[in-house]
């Protein structure tokens, strides 16, 4: 649910602001065709937010290219929004805070309050990504001093949102339900309505959690009324499964059924076995619940065939294999004929051979599993290595190189009023703070700091958010880890594996959707992680260094992998980790 949280959170504040329409609405190699000729910054303006969205590096090139000397103050604002937008977009998060911050005092004294407000959201949100609470909270507040004092009542609304998604996402549950309600009280007119659906189906999860039942209930409904009036389907279908469930709680079955159905027929669209199987599973829980068990089976074969359909399709190619393979009765009474008579006129010597070869094979298993245990103790020693490697290198880059260049900003500072090339002493400080942001993200990257403070759940949750926050790709997370079930080794083991997965999609397959799912199974913890991206041939990359790198580590873990996948089909990797050994 995290991933989903920080997703409305983004949507409620980036969609909003003050250059929200990303369309282009001019022909773009017009526009590259007009600047190149013109040098117009106006121009280049309109074509840097043209690309913003769809070509985050050329528009990056293009901001390069304006002259700020040319460019007037309400230019020069505009200039700096993209470019901190431009920052953000790829996960630059510290370079486009320092943008936005630097931007405040110039919209200040313009007297351009609802910029300011905005301002204050922006950098909010990019302290959400970087999991920095207090920060989000400091200025989603401002930004609500801003609107408050100034009148902007229309604003207030999405300001509540922000905030109250802030904290539900935290464990605040009741301040949370204080801002909704603001949020609510806010809005004006009709033209909020989205925001409107969005804030009760939050405080219809947040009355769940604390939990009264019936206030969830409340607001559940009255997202509903509104998603079925404005969409998109997903959340009417949401919204829905989640008011069924209270239902069902309140012992409520004759209303959680027409209203399950009604779903089975949106999801029709969807195509989408995981949709179906939810909602047959509410069905069987529901007719259970009023003792109609001819009904509850009848769904749960439905559910059951749901999913074997599925698998049925997932191996058709399996299927036409084995049936080339066929042979006929009449084919297999001639063979067996055939072996009897030669093994009648070999019997001799074939018990010597068979005696041969049964040493053979055990000495040969012997050998190959004192071989494959060297092997594998050799890998452990490798990878293992490395990780502790990457942790000193990290340390040290994060507590020597990083300390090292944050004390030399802080004497340079002292020295600022008596240095005479101001600009030159500014451009000093910024690459100080470009090294300090690097050392950051190298440190990070090596050992990830939420992995062990927060544990390997919260660790994939972060990964997955940067992914969130710097592409357009569609996540789904299905989490459901017991910290401390795997040593710390472990978790850095399986934590790679994800990393991988996600890398080797990003770099390869050009999804627009992935999904990741961790859960309990007996004894052993079940990895599977899904893309719809380009698919390859297996044959081709068996020896590929990506797949060899998540090879190695489930061999660490003495786990099993398979995957499946084709050109155009995507690909399906499960990974299962044993809680032992």
């Amino acid at each position: 649910m995290k991933i989903k949280f920080i997703k409305y959170l983004s949507i409620a504040i980036w969609l909003c602001l003050p250059f929200s329409s990303m369309a282009q609405s001019n022909d773009v190699d017009s526009l590259k065709t007009e600047f190149k000729r013109t040098r117009n910054p106006e121009t280049g303006l309109e074509l840097i937010l043209s690309l913003l969205n769809s070509e985050k590096d050329s528009a990056r090139l293009y901001l390069d290219q304006i002259d700020q000397n040319q460019l007037d103050s309400d230019q020069f604002i505009k200039f700096q929004l993209y470019k901190g937008y431009n920052y953000r977009l790829a996960t630059e998060y510290d370079s486009a805070i320092r943008v936005y911050i630097d931007l405040l005092p110039i919209i200040s004294e313009s007297g351009q309050p609802i910029k300011e407000a905005d301002i204050n959201d922006r950098i909010a949100d990019i302290y959400i990504q970087l999991r920095e609470v207090d920060q989000a909270t400091s200025y989603f507040n401002q930004a609500i001093t801003i609107r408050e004092e100034n009148g902007l009542t229309s604003e207030l609304a999405k300001s509540y949102y922000a905030l109250g998604s802030l904290q539900f996402r935290s464990g605040d549950t009741k301040e949370a339900v204080k801002n909704y309600k603001k949020g609510i009280e806010s809005i004006e007119g009709d033209n909020q309505i989205a925001l409107l659906a969005n804030l009760n189906y939050m405080l219809g999860n947040s009355y769940n959690v604390l939990p009264r039942i019936d206030s969830a209930r409340q607001y559940f409904e009255n997202a509903k009324q509104l998603y079925d009036q404005i969409g998109p389907d997903q959340m009417k279908i949401a919204v829905s499964n989640e008011l069924v469930k209270i239902l069902i709680i309140q012992k409520k079955m004759d209303l959680a059924i027409p209203i399950l159905e009604e779903n089975l027929v949106t999801i029709q669209a969807f195509n989408d076995w995981q949709h179906y199987n939810r909602i047959y599973s509410l069905l069987v829980e529901a007719h259970k619940g009023l003792g109609n068990y001819e009904k509850a089976l009848f769904y749960m074969q439905s559910k059951y065939d749901t999913v074997v359909n599925f698998l049925a399709n997932q191996q058709t190619q399996s299927v036409a294999k084995i049936t080339e393979d066929y042979r006929t009765d009449k084919q297999l009474d001639e063979a067996e004929e055939q072996a009897f008579f030669a093994t009648r006129r070999a019997k001799i010597f074939g018990v010597v051979i068979i005696i041969m070869i049964i040493v053979l094979i055990i000495a040969y298993l012997l050998f190959s599993r004192a071989i494959q245990k060297k092997k594998l103790e050799n890998l452990q020693a490798m990878v293992l290595g490395e990780e502790n490697e990457r942790k000193r290198v990290a340390k040290d880059l994060h507590d020597g190189i990083g300390v090292l260049l944050t004390s030399v900003k802080l004497r340079l500072t002292n020295f600022q009023d008596k240095v005479e090339a101001k600009e030159d002493f500014k451009n000093s400080l910024e690459q100080i703070d470009n090294a300090c942001t690097e050392v950051r993200r190298i440190s990070h990257n090596m050992i990830p700091a939420s992995l062990t403070k927060l544990g390997l759940q919260e660790a994939i949750l972060d990964l997955l958010d940067n992914v969130q926050a710097s592409t357009d790709i569609l996540i789904e997370e299905a989490l459901n880890y017991e910290e401390g079930a795997y040593d710390e080794s472990k978790e850095v083991l399986i934590y790679r594996v994800v990393q991988e997965l996600i890398n080797n999609s990003l770099k390869y397959a050009d999804p627009t959707k992935l999904s990741i799912e961790l859960a309990k199974s007996k004894q052993d913890y079940i990895l599977t992680y899904k893309d719809d991206g380009k698919g390859f041939e297996k044959s081709k990359v068996k020896s590929g260094l990506g797949l060899r790198s998540i090879a190695s580590r489930v061999d660490i873990l003495k786990g099993k992998l398979t995957f499946e996948t084709s050109p155009g089909q995507g690909a399906i990797f499960n990974i299962t980790i044993p809680h032992y050994g």
